[in-house]
This record gives structure tokens, C-alpha cells and sequence, in this order.
């Protein structure tokens, strides 16, 4: 596959502080890759519909069978299993789908494979019209967006975010239905705004019907659709069933490192939401006593079946489970075994560590360690059986979209992360030598005192969810004659839902650094708690889990003094709110249709963070937690980052070059602290800061 040449170089630095700002470079979309971002669109609006198209496609779409054309096919060899699995046992919306199951897991292998190996773009576009037709949908949206994240000719395109393409993984069922009133009503009582229907619904968090526990109260966070949507996409980057293409490799960034690291991570920024909620540690998932916390999504899948939702006090072992739970205690002591006999104190078995547990392709061995990430998941789906094969169906833990909602994932991963806690008890302890950095200080840190979160509205466009007409040929409407299909009566229709969400101000910090001489560093920064729910001070060889990274940036250090200024703006991997379906929608047909330029940057990229999460929500009264500063010796990795792909419009998957450095993950709380004292060292500083919420209510009435 070649790589596209359709974009143009519009502008540099869009935001940039001082000597250290973040730059955001933009390219512009030429008239051939307009055309190939127009099809996304048109392949990921309705998808449960496959008559509503606007745009015109020629009977050879239609017509198209994939196995006859199998010439146009890299590896075609590759391809013949799916081919003779699809024949035989067709896998189409009558069946729910997961990857989590293995008989679902082939199709998906098979339908990826499908679409990445399509010669051309031609072949491409024909292989996914026929998919959109006949596949069952959440299979199709799945491969669909793997192929395009992997396909050189796809590097750039824009997808419509997740939580738009599928709301019914991300908004409960009530929300859902109020759209679909609205459109059988024929928007009665709704005022047009340029030849649109705009319908803005209140959309509830769970915790509306009643917080049937404590952790239910943070549903505002648990059920972030960014947030849920970067864990969704996360899965997607570094799907366990692939080792990746030719050109993406995908243990060349350490998956498995990373894999353990982001659970660390999201398990140490889950601990301070909940500190901001009174509450306290994250509990150990205990299979053989009933599971204190309860949940209820409020969700339902397309087919109307609502997501299986579990009491406070339920039980999951028992005789279902048992299989399950046996394979649990199997494969954990298989890796403790492991773990014991290393001899190495290297980021490499760290790496291979994390392939072993969730159980990935590059596993040391996969039939022997199993897959705990998996088991784990089967243990608290509890669904019932459904459909002609009676599998159980898939809730929340079995689809990566709807996982993290559930405070029941933060016990479990606590458990998994154990393991890696486990390994790192029988590394050396880092000491003064380790941390420290010969000639540097930082001298003083500059920041507020305190620190502000609020909640704001946020809207999503939920169109999607509400079934539509074939098209209407006497309409008149633009945007619907371009391609966008939601359409009612002769006018284009939006229909949005609003859900506040967790934000905060703007903030930057000032380091002054003092160097004996000129030489490269890096600069890493963290925030961590520094009391527990009951007001204790947190002693660091008890606390060194709990801090999450919020930057990781290279510097040149000059000799003498240096002031290192970075705004919260600027961090490296956070990343916009998404531009709505609709708006996308209207950007591209006016950069078809006029000079109008349609940009493709990072600052929405699938792979980021939403940057409204780094901070904890905090307290009306403020609440204190501790930002950690380090400027260490610059370890320049193995490639250097950004190699092999253009960081404009890629996140770079599977190039071995993503990373500012080769320091490992997490450094320098990446190992037990013993001994705190070892970091009372020159170039290491910890800076309290008292976050205040503006607004303590967190849901919608």
C-alpha cells in the first residue's frame, strides 16, 4: 500500500508557550482525500440501516462478493478461512457481538484482515460496502475503524467519534428513546435553525435512578463518553489478537509495558476521584465472596435487550462460574511462578510480563499462561444465553466502549496490576543514585496555590440512534444532498445530547532549573494524593502507586539558569472534546465545494486523553493533592520518536517510535519506595496544590 500524498502543509504552530509550548502542526485535505473522508462518513452514519444511502453507488457495489475477487487481495492466502467461515456461518445482526469470544474473535481477525489487505483504494471501498451490508454492525464498526487507524492510504482520516457512531454503547436507554420520539412526532414544537431540526436532550448518567452505592455517585467520571472512548481506542490501537502489519509492529512498543502501565494509570486517577468523593482505596476484586458494589448502566443494545445489570452483594461464584474461576487461579499461579524465576531487572520483561497477562499474540506462551485479562471479564459478564448458539450475552465488560463504567473494573484491574507490583518488589530498589542528576536542581517551582474544576455542559450528536427514510429525491436540503442522511421531511436533523461533564481552568507552572552545563533532559510531571479519605498524610513507600502522569516533554538545558514554563494547554498527550458528526459533516462538504480548508491536526486524535480530565473534581472547601516535578538525564530511546510516520496526522501504532525516551513507564514510581529519603535528591519536587470545585452537584435532575 502506498501512502497517501493528499494533504498540504497549511500551518505550524498553533499554540506554543515560551521555548517549551506544545506545536500543533496542520495539514489540509486535497480534493482526492476529501473523496475518501466523504466515504467514511457515509459508511459510519446509521449503521444499522443499509438503504438510506445518499450518495449514489454503482451496481458493482451492490453486487460485489469479495471471494470472487480475491486477485485483488494481498495474502490472499490469509483470507480463504474467513471466506469459507463467512459462507458456511454468515455473522449478521440476528447475533450480538464481542471480540471477547473466540468463535466472534475469527470474524473479526478475518474481516480486519479483509479490509487491510485490499490492493487499492477501489478494492477497499467495494470490500467495505459489501461489509456495511451484510456484517453484523458492531463487528463491521470494529474492523472498519482498526483498518482505517493500520491503512497507509487511510493515514489521516478523520472518524466521527465513538460515542456518535454507536450511542447505544454510551447513552442509556431513556435518552435513546426520547430521540427517537422526537422523529416519529416529526419534530413537533421544534424550530428550524438554517433548514435543520436541532434537538438538545438532557441526557442522565446512571446514578439518576438512584445511587444503589457510593461508587454509583461517580458516575459523572465512570461514564465520561471521552473518557470510555480513548479506553475503546486504546483496545483498538493494540487489538491482543495481531502482532500488527509489516509497518506496524506493535511489540516494538512495548504493548505489553503499556498495556500494564495505562491500567496503573487509570487505577491511580480513578483513586483520586474517588478522594474527592470521600471515599476511599479501590477494593481487591475477591472471587469467592459476594461483590459488595452493585451497578446498573442503563444501557440497551440496539436490538432493545438492556445491558445485564447486577445487585449490591452479588455472589459470582458459583457452579456457572466455576470453570472460569478455576482458570483464574490457574493462570495466576503459572505467573506467579513466573515472575519468581526472572532473573532480569529490565524494561523487556516488564514488557513480556504484560503479554502474558492479557494474554496477546507476543505472549511468552499463550496456551500455557492463558489470558487473565479475558477470564476476568467472563467471571463478572453474567449474562444470560442468548441467540442459536447461547452464548451468554455480552454486557458492559465484554465490549471495550462500555468497560471502565463499571466501578467493578477498577477491582479487578487492581488485581492484575498486582501482579506487576509483585515483579517490581523483586527488582532492586532505585536509591539517591538512580533519581538523581549530577550539576542539576530545580531551584523553585512556580504555580497557583490552588487549582479549579467545574462542570459544563458538553453535547453530543446522538443522530445515529434514530432510524430514517430512503432517499428523497424532491429534497432540497445541502447537507443532505452532499451525503448526510439524517433527514426528515424535506430538512436535515440534528439531535444532540447534553451531559455536564468534569472540567477545569487553565493552569501552567514556571520551573526554575539550574544546570552546571548545556545537555538534553527531560521533564516529568505527576499529581498524586497526599491524604487519604480520612485526612491522614499518606507516607510515599505507601502512595508511590497513586500518581498519575500528566506530561513527559524533552528540554535543552543551558548552563546556568533555565526557566521551563508549560501550560496545561500544552501537554503532550491530552486532547481536545471531538467535533460532532454533524459539524464534520459540514466541513467537508464545504471544503468540497468551496475553498474552504478541511484540517487534519492532533488535536482531537483518537489516541489522547480528554484534556478535561487531568485534574480530580476536588471540593467545594478544596481539597490538598501534590504535583511531583522531575528533570532527568535525556535516554534516548532505540528510534528516535516520531520515525517512520508523520506525528501530524498519525499516532505512529506500531513503529517502535512513539516515546520522548527509553526511561521505563511510569519512572520513578515505577518501583516500590522503600525508603523515601532516596528521594531528597536535587532534581526531584513536590508542590501541594489545593483543587477547588466550583459546583458539587454532579448530575442533572
Amino acid at each position: 500500500m502506498k501512502s497517501f500524498t493528499a494533504v498540504a502543509v497549511l500551518t505550524l504552530t498553533l499554540l506554543a508557550l515560551g521555548s517549551h509550548g506544545k506545536h500543533i502542526e496542520s495539514k489540509v485535505a486535497d480534493k482526492d482525500f476529501l473523496v475518501k473522508q466523504r466515504f467514511v462518513f457515509d459508511m459510519l452514519q446509521h449503521i444499522y440501516q443499509d438503504d438510506v444511502f445518499v450518495t449514489k453507488y454503482e451496481a458493482t457495489y451492490y453486487e460485489y462478493k469479495p471471494w470472487e475477487h480475491v486477485s485483488d487481495y494481498q495474502h490472499p492466502e490469509k483470507l480463504q478461512h474467513f471466506f469459507d467461515l463467512w459462507q458456511h456461518h454468515p455473522f449478521h445482526d440476528d447475533q450480538v457481538w464481542t471480540v471477547m469470544y473466540d468463535r466472534h474473535e475469527e470474524y473479526a481477525i478475518g474481516l480486519v484482515r479483509l479490509f487491510y489487505f485490499a490492493k487499492n483504494w477501489e478494492t477497499f471501498q467495494h470490500v467495505v460496502f459489501w461489509a456495511r451490508q451484510h456484517v453484523n454492525k458492531q463487528l463491521f464498526v470494529y474492523a472498519f475503524s482498526i483498518a482505517s487507524l493500520f491503512r497507509d492510504d487511510m493515514q489521516g482520516i478523520v472518524l466521527p467519534a465513538q460515542y456518535e457512531i454507536h450511542p447505544w454503547s454510551f447513552f442509556d436507554g431513556q435518552t435513546l428513546e426520547m430521540a427517537e420520539h422526537y422523529k416519529m412526532h416529526g419534530f413537533h414544537h421544534v424550530k428550524q435553525l438554517d433548514n435543520i431540526y436541532n434537538v438538545v436532550l438532557k441526557s442522565n448518567y446512571s446514578n439518576i435512578y438512584g445511587e444503589i452505592n457510593y461508587e454509583h455517585g461517580l458516575s459523572y467520571y465512570l461514564e465520561d463518553v471521552g473518557f470510555n472512548s480513548f479506553y475503546y481506542y486504546f483496545n483498538l490501537d493494540y487489538p491482543f489478537w495481531t502482532k500488527g502489519g509489516e509497518d506496524h509492529v506493535l511489540d516494538k512498543d512495548r504493548r505489553g509495558e503499556l498495556y500494564l502501565y495505562v491500567h496503573w494509570q487509570l487505577l491511580a486517577r480513578y483513586y483520586m476521584e474517588r478522594l474527592s468523593n470521600d471515599l476511599g482505596e479501590v477494593p481487591h476484586f475477591n472471587m469467592y465472596v459476594p461483590e459488595e458494589t452493585g451497578y446498573y448502566s442503563g444501557l440497551r443494545d440496539y436490538n432493545g435487550v438492556p445491558y445485564p445489570s447486577r445487585e449490591n452483594h452479588h455472589s459470582f461464584y458459583h457452579s456457572h462460574n466455576i470453570e472460569y474461576v478455576e482458570n483464574v487461579e490457574l493462570y495466576t499461579q503459572r505467573i506467579m511462578d513466573w515472575i519468581h524465576k526472572n532473573e532480569k531487572y529490565d524494561v523487556e520483561v516488564v514488557n513480556q510480563l504484560g503479554n502474558i497477562i492479557q494474554g496477546n499474540v507476543d505472549s511468552v506462551n499463550k496456551q500455557f499462561y492463558g489470558s487473565l485479562d479475558k477470564w476476568y471479564r467472563y467471571i463478572v459478564n453474567e449474562g444470560r444465553p442468548y441467540g442459536k448458539y447461547q452464548e451468554e450475552f455480552p454486557g458492559t465488560f465484554l465490549h471495550y466502549d462500555t468497560s471502565v463504567r463499571d466501578p467493578l473494573f477498577y477491582e479487578i484491574y487492581k488485581n492484575i496490576i498486582d501482579h506487576y507490583w509483585h515483579m517490581m518488589a523483586t527488582f532492586p530498589e532505585y536509591t539517591q543514585k538512580d533519581y538523581g542528576f549530577e550539576g542539576v536542581k530545580i531551584d523553585a517551582v512556580h504555580m497557583p496555590e490552588s487549582l479549579t474544576t467545574y462542570f459544563e455542559y458538553f453535547d453530543a450528536d446522538i443522530s445515529n440512534a434514530v432510524n430514517v427514510e430512503p432517499w428523497v429525491e424532491s429534497s432540497q436540503d445541502v447537507l443532505y444532498k452532499f451525503g448526510r442522511n439524517s433527514h426528515y421531511n424535506g430538512a436535515s436533523y440534528v439531535i444532540k445530547a447534553r451531559q455536564e461533564r468534569l472540567n477545569h481552568k487553565p493552569f501552567e507552572f514556571t520551573l526554575d532549573v539550574s544546570s552546571e552545563k548545556a545537555q538534553p533532559a527531560v521533564v516529568k510531571v505527576f499529581i498524586g494524593p497526599k491524604y487519604d479519605e480520612n485526612g491522614r498524610y499518606i507516607p510515599l513507600e505507601h502512595n508511590y502507586q497513586n500518581f498519575f502522569e500528566l506530561e513527559h516533554f524533552k528540554v535543552q538545558l543551558e548552563a546556568g539558569v533555565n526557566h521551563i514554563k508549560r501550560a496545561s494547554g500544552d501537554f503532550s498527550f491530552w486532547v481536545n472534546d471531538r467535533t460532532t458528526y454533524m459539524e464534520l459533516y459540514q466541513k467537508l462538504m464545504d471544503a468540497t465545494n468551496s475553498d474552504f480548508k478541511f484540517k487534519l491536526d492532533q488535536s482531537e486524535t483518537h489516541c489522547g486523553v480528554p484534556n478535561r480530565l487531568m485534574l480530580p473534581k476536588g471540593k467545594k472547601g478544596g481539597q490538598v493533592y501534590q504535583f511531583f516535578y522531575m528533570v532527568y538525564p535525556y535516554h534516548e530511546p532505540a528510534v528516535q520518536q516520531y520515525t517512520g510516520y508523520d506525528p501530524i496526522v498519525s499516532c505512529g501504532i506500531g513503529h517502535g517510535s512513539r516515546y520522548v525516551d527509553a526511561l521505563p513507564f511510569g519512572f520513578p514510581f515505577n518501583r516500590p519506595v522503600v525508603h523515601d529519603y532516596y528521594f531528597d535528591v536535587n532534581n526531584f519536587k513536590f508542590f501541594d496544590v489545593k483543587i477547588f470545585h466550583r459546583d458539587e452537584h454532579t448530575n442533572m435532575a
